[in-house]
């Protein structure tokens, strides 16, 4: 089974999350990329923002996904640390 947005396969034991309707499934890290924006936008440098960033430049979708989910998840430990801090 292909992932519905980066449209490489889905192996065995990779995490993948099943989408309702019609988008069948994605790659956890293409889900992610997905819901929180590429890494410019999680940056506030993409459009949205004014500026010109998405993904980084040169990467394949699933790539950019991956690059997405990690720097997402940073954000994530760091205002957590912050918080405790």
């Amino acid at each position: 089974m292909n992932c519905h947005h980066c449209e490489e396969p889905i192996l065995p034991g990779e995490r993948s999350q099943e989408l309702y309707g019609r988008y069948g499934v994605v790659h956890i890290e293409c889900f992610a990329r997905m819901v929180q924006g590429s890494v410019g936008h999680q940056m506030r440098r993409c459009p949205c923002f004014g500026g010109t960033e998405e993904d980084p430049p040169g990467t394949s979708k699933r790539e950019a996904a991956r690059a997405s989910y990690e720097y997402g998840a940073m954000l994530f430990k760091l205002k957590e640390t912050a918080r405790y801090n």
